[in-house]
């Protein structure tokens, strides 16, 4: 059984297959994204915890309500591309997750 995780422990299950909740976003933050043949379909995330992040998944994914997402969770990482910032070698990352299921409740 996979177990349902919180973003708060994120870093201790990157790449384990997690379930996460949350509903696909109406307002779209800046993330960092990437293409993949296997994953071809990318959708902004809204966790319950108040966190955003890019999913991809293989079909589209139709769902208005809540979600349950089972998938492989990602890092990430990048530099910046702010030549002001060229002083620092800094890397951001972020989670990501490559959905291998999905459940909808729209009654929520």
């Amino acid at each position: 059984m996979v177990e349902l995780v919180e973003y708060s422990s994120f870093e201790k299950n990157i790449g384990k297959t997690v379930k996460v909740k949350g509903v696909i976003a109406k307002a779209i933050w800046q993330h960092l994204t990437m293409c993949t043949k296997e994953f071809p379909f990318m959708e902004y995330f809204d966790l319950d915890e108040d966190h955003q992040i890019v999913i991809y998944s293989k079909d589209t994914i139709e769902c208005k309500g809540n979600l349950e997402l089972i998938g492989e969770l990602l890092k990430v990482k990048s530099e910046t591309k702010d030549p002001r910032r060229k002083i620092h070698d800094d890397i951001y990352f972020e989670y990501q997750l490559n959905v291998e299921t999905w459940k909808c409740n729209e009654s929520q």
